[in-house]
């Protein structure tokens, strides 16, 4: 359905929660019209409308009755959210109404229980495959702006984490990943008062930082929502004053945000055309990729975003070829590298943590499971985890990195400078025993990848068995907590499954809408529009001629087989253990 930018009287900002339920309620009234979400004094005509009388009943809801009657109409709710959401058809569909499932499932997150998760869940799924289009632009903004103040006057403000904080971070940094990418493409001009109330959220979200320390999974999504936010708000931070007027808000907004708008590092760029040829067959990749080389420097710079939406691209050419994955891996491994040496040069590295932005190794760290898990070919998800490099001599020198495989990140160790240099990597560390967890879990079953699978498990236990550090140790309770939940059966494929460990959800094809994106805008038209391959048919390459070069490429490259690494076989249900600590 259409979505009219009809301007919101109430300045919002995260200062009581009647405030955000009045927004909630404008932002409704005005935005869906058709649509009866309001309060009413008589009885609704559809029993299926989502109000906030519902949500109040359903989180005070005493009486069992009560409580097993709202739960039923809250599932019905979810799944006609579902079926909106197009879940099963990847966004599309003409069934498929995405402003108006989105804003449906974050106002049914507001209930309590495994209705919140599950709402959490559809947000999730959706934000991450769904097409990107414009009319998005307003539902972002009030999801956002909802995200931002959970966070701040609910989870950060309670003892323990709980895996909703999880997810909402999860769907944050979505949520502001699509805001980021409308904002390059030029689609925020116009959007000055939504802006303005984010600009506000923000600035208590920068006050919850120091809650999330000991989780670098959160803290990185933190992190992200700041910095898109304070680009998408550049010109309000600079001239908070200018606000005390709409006229003022508007005029700047077009005058200063449109003279930043549409530019881009080269390295984004560069990784856009590697994803283009990619797709075109092009003769010129490996020049491309050789282009793309010279422009690793700019991973330092201190704004990270292009460099973190750069490894998003990458990391989709990543899964369809071997010599991109080779270039990805080469990047973040001098990254690194040049990041510690630099460190140990300071009197002080634990001053000078935030002059690296780890950010971008743990995203990374996110790119290569996806390239695990979803490689075209074995041979992808084998590299992607193995690396290039002959893995089964030990390093000589194990403060050398090696390269940037999961393996090669777990045999890493800055121990040799400072002390403090250590506290620098481990975050990195995290990001691959969190990861690991994750792969083991979504491998549970797959029998054609059982190998693959064993060799993960078997790196976890041997990683759990000799880190020293309780905060990476941290990473695999947080991951096996996630996947400790009962099965979410409005995301998995029959609604009547039977209870068994989740499947942890995690981004699979937000890269290549990004890419998509991104390249109608600041590449010249090649061709027809690359289209979103189906699930089912990923593992057969859509380049016929990919096959056989990446097979002349692996006839040159030594690298083991996962069985002779990895001789040991354990079974194949990764050990959950009973950790209640974030429920």
């Amino acid at each position: 359905m259409p979505i009219f930018k009809v301007p919101v009287i109430h300045r919002f900002g995260i200062l009581s929660n009647r405030q955000h339920k009045e927004l909630q309620k404008e932002f409704l009234r005005k935005y869906f019209p058709s649509h009866s979400y309001e309060i009413r004094h008589d009885k609704p005509l559809n029993p299926l409308e989502i109000t906030e009388n519902f949500i109040q009943k359903f989180n005070d809801a005493t009486n069992p009755q009560d409580k097993k009657d709202l739960l039923e109409l809250a599932k019905k709710m979810l799944a006609r959210c579902k079926r909106r959401s197009g879940l099963g058809t990847l966004g599309s569909g003409k069934h498929v109404d995405l402003p108006v499932a989105w804003t449906e499932a974050i106002i049914l997150a507001q209930c309590k229980g495994e209705i919140q998760e599950e709402a959490l869940d559809i947000l999730l799924i959706s934000l991450d495959h769904a097409p990107m289009n414009p009319e998005q632009v307003p539902v972002l903004f009030f999801i956002a702006e909802s995200i931002l103040y959970r966070i701040c006057y609910d989870a950060a403000q309670k003892s323990y984490l709980y895996s909703s904080e999880i997810k909402l971070s999860k769907v944050g940094f979505l949520v502001f990943l699509r805001l980021l990418v409308f904002h390059l493409c030029g689609h925020l001009k116009s959007s000055g008062e939504h802006t303005y109330r984010l600009y506000i959220d923000l600035k208590a979200l920068s006050a919850c930082e120091v809650c999330y320390q000991p989780y670098p999974n959160i803290l990185s999504a933190v992190h992200f929502m700041l910095k898109a936010g304070e680009t998408i708000c550049r010109g309000d931070i600079r001239k908070d004053n200018l606000f005390r007027t709409m006229t003022t808000i508007h005029h700047y907004s077009h005058s200063d945000l449109e003279q930043k708008e549409n530019k881009i590092q080269p390295f984004l760029w560069h990784s856009l055309v590697v994803w283009v040829c990619i797709h075109n067959n092009s003769s010129r990749l490996d020049e491309v990729l050789q282009h793309l080389l010279f422009y690793k420097d700019e991973l330092h710079q201190k704004n990270w975003l292009d460099s973190v939406l750069g490894l998003l691209v990458l990391g989709e050419a990543a899964k369809l070829n071997l010599s991109c994955l080779k270039v990805l891996m080469d990047l973040v491994r001098d990254f690194i590298s040049s990041s510690m040496s630099l460190q140990k040069q300071k009197d002080s590295c634990m001053q000078n943590l935030s002059s690296w932005s780890w950010e971008i190794g743990y995203v990374y760290t996110t790119v290569l499971r996806d390239i695990c898990l979803n490689g075209i070919i074995s041979d992808l998800q084998k590299t992607a985890f193995l690396g290039f490099c002959d893995c089964t001599k030990p390093p000589k020198h194990p403060e050398e990195l090696r390269g940037a495989s999961f393996f090669d990140l777990l045999q890493y160790s800055p121990s040799d400078g400072p002390h403090d240099c250590e506290e620098l990597f481990w975050v990195i560390r995290y990001g691959v025993v969190y990861n690991l967890v994750v792969m083991c879990n979504e491998l549970c079953g797959d029998v054609s990848r059982e190998g693959l699978r064993n060799a993960m498990w078997n790196a976890l236990q041997k990683q759990k068995n000799n880190e020293r550090d309780g905060r990476v140790l941290e990473a695999v309770r947080v991951a096996e907590a996630e996947a400790n939940g009962p099965a979410n059966p409005f995301i998995s494929s029959s609604a009547n499954a039977p209870s068994s460990p989740r499947t942890l959800i995690s981004c699979q094809y937000v890269g290549w809408r990004v890419a998509s994106a991104l390249s109608q805008v600041y590449l010249p038209p090649t061709g027809p529009n690359i289209p979103l391959p189906s699930k089912s048919k990923q593992k057969v390459s859509p380049v016929k001629y990919q096959y056989s070069e990446q097979r002349d490429v692996e006839k040159r490259t030594a690298r083991p087989s996962l069985r002779y690494l990895f001789p040991t076989h354990k079974p194949l249900s990764l050990p959950l253990c009973p950790f209640h600590l974030f429920f």
